[in-house]
């Protein structure tokens, strides 16, 4: 069975003189790991690491927060072991430098969109609240805009009906209802 390695700053409290005192550091420790979503600490300093550690031995089920405040488990105990993002990193700003994974997520409270690295610096936005945020339909053709006085508001039954069918046509075709055009 494999051992969790000892916190690189939690003091021990076996045998203290001062119990009290240690126990209060440890906990000031403790608390800035958890609240204040500092990044995880190698050799005495928070990581600059974005994503998941790419070196050391790390064990199943162990917990890394990377640079940014993102979340990782690690899946699979190994050198540097198999790592699953669990939290999306929050910031204000897209990330545009530093080595990221692809697949890394960020939530970018400025927009409100959660984003997915797609490499190269590319953000593909997977929910959002922001108009360049919204969820699209792919793989279906497109819907062509009515135009001129076709977009006159519908003030007969006749128009109506004819405007209601063009929607429904439109969302089976997205896929979005079953039936037949």
């Amino acid at each position: 069975m494999a051992t969790i390695p000892p916190h690189p700053r939690l003091k021990d409290v076996e045998n203290a003189a001062n119990f009290m005192a240690l126990v209060q550091d440890n906990f000031e420790v403790l608390a800035a790991d958890t609240a204040k979503r500092e990044g995880t600490y190698q050799n005495g300093s928070p990581t600059t690491v974005i994503g998941p550690p790419t070196s050391g031995t790390h064990v199943f089920d162990e917990f890394w927060r990377d640079t940014l405040g993102g979340g990782w488990v690690c899946t699979v105990a190994g050198t540097p072991g198999t790592w699953k993002q669990v939290k999306a990193a929050a910031v204000t700003a897209d990330p545009a430098s530093g080595t990221i994974p692809t697949g890394y997520l960020v939530w970018n409270v400025a927009d409100g969109a959660v984003k997915r690295h797609a490499g190269s610096y590319s953000w593909e936005i997977t929910v959002g609240a922001g108009t360049a945020a919204k969820v699209g339909f792919h793989g279906a053709t497109p819907t062509a805009q009515r135009a001129n006085a076709n977009q006159a508001a519908a003030t007969d039954l006749a128009t109506v009906i004819t405007l209601a069918n063009e929607l429904r046509a439109a969302l089976v075709e997205k896929g979005l209802i079953k039936g037949s055009i």
